[in-house]
């Protein structure tokens, strides 16, 4: 845990605590990537800095205004920065907070315990309540002790700057997993809008966006099983089953045939608590074991099925019911297919 941090007490001490930040978010993401992920996939591109060096502009000018208004209405730095104990039952989560999974708040507890908190945590006025801008896993530690209030600084921030903050915090975190940052980026992209949207915005390079996207074309059934596991797939994982999903439906197999069975697959690792080594062979060898086959398409007029249609990788299969026809429509419809060539 970090040390005891200054308060800081003029607008370069803003600037300065906004950068390092920035700086910290940047030497976290350029941690190699876990050993788990390490069996199974080579490790992603390093994330970059962007967003959180992004963000110091913005917070500072915002830090700024708000400084201005301290200073207009009398106030001193001193007792806006002091951190000030506050009841945990008035302190809601971050509901941009990334993590799903939050690990060790036992061994923290202790340390806590033993050594007291060392760094306040970080909350922003919410009505009659605060929302925790950082340090959730101290809040879930306190309340872990049964204490009953947090050292806390009160910040005013808008939602789009807690959003990003929390971001900026945990990119390249080595516990935060692939499904844990797609899930955020995609709810910041879903809220800002057009504000965002693009690699480059996000800190991120294109690989390593563009696999964090792929969770987005996952069957929605699937995310949500990734909820209780987000561990289970990474973004390359993720990348490589759209492709294979893809590929099936492009071969004629139905969407909904394709997502159930990967739901199942992803459903069986879950419950058996196994690791899934390559999703996208999976979900192929699962194709080919249970022998799925392409559902041919009705054929209809007026209500009355008269044929169907079975489109594959390497043929457009035709079925006509003879009875439907007259042997001069057939002959007609034979005469009309070798035309086609020639048309």
């Amino acid at each position: 845990m970090s040390q005891t941090q200054k308060n800081p007490t003029s607008k370069t001490a803003v600037k300065t605590a906004v950068k390092t930040a920035a700086k910290t978010a940047a030497k976290t993401a350029a941690k190699p990537a876990s050993k788990t992920s390490a069996k199974t996939e080579t490790p992603a591109p390093r994330r970059r800095q962007g967003l959180g060096a992004s963000l110091a502009g913005s917070l500072v000018a915002g830090m700024q205004e708000h400084q201005a208004a301290i200073d207009e209405a009398g106030d001193s730095q001193t007792m806006v920065w002091t951190a000030r104990p506050i009841d945990l039952t008035s302190i809601d989560p971050n509901p941009y907070q990334p993590r799903i999974r939050f690990i060790g708040i036992e061994e923290l507890a202790q340390l806590i315990d033993e050594q007291g908190l060392q760094q306040p945590i970080t909350v922003r006025p919410y009505g009659n309540r605060y929302q925790i801008v950082s340090g959730e896993r101290r809040v879930r530690a306190h309340r872990h002790l049964g204490k009953t209030v947090i050292l806390a600084h009160v910040k005013n921030i808008t939602e789009e700057e807690m959003s990003a903050l929390a971001l900026a915090e945990n990119l390249g975190r080595e516990d935060l997993t692939d499904f844990e940052l797609a899930r955020s980026l995609l709810k910041h992209k879903s809220k800002f809008g057009s504000s965002v949207g693009t690699h480059a915005e996000f800190g991120l390079t294109k690989t390593v966006y563009y696999r964090l996207m792929a969770f987005e074309n996952l069957p929605e059934a699937v995310n949500t099983l990734l909820e209780k596991k987000p561990e289970l797939i990474s973004g390359l994982t993720a990348e490589n089953t759209v492709k294979v999903i893809k590929k099936r439906v492009e071969e004629g197999i139905e969407p909904d045939q394709v997502h159930k069975a990967l739901i199942s697959i992803v459903q069986k690792a879950i419950t058996s608590n196994t690791p899934l080594k390559n999703l996208a062979s999976t979900l192929e060898a699962k194709f080919n074991q249970s022998g799925l086959k392409i559902t041919p398409q009705a054929i209809e007029s007026n209500g009355v099925t008269m044929g169907q249609v079975k489109t594959t990788k390497t043929h457009f299969e035709l079925k006509l019911k003879r009875t439907s026809f007259t042997e001069e429509q057939l002959k007609q419809i034979e005469e009309f297919v070798k035309n086609l060539k020639t048309a």
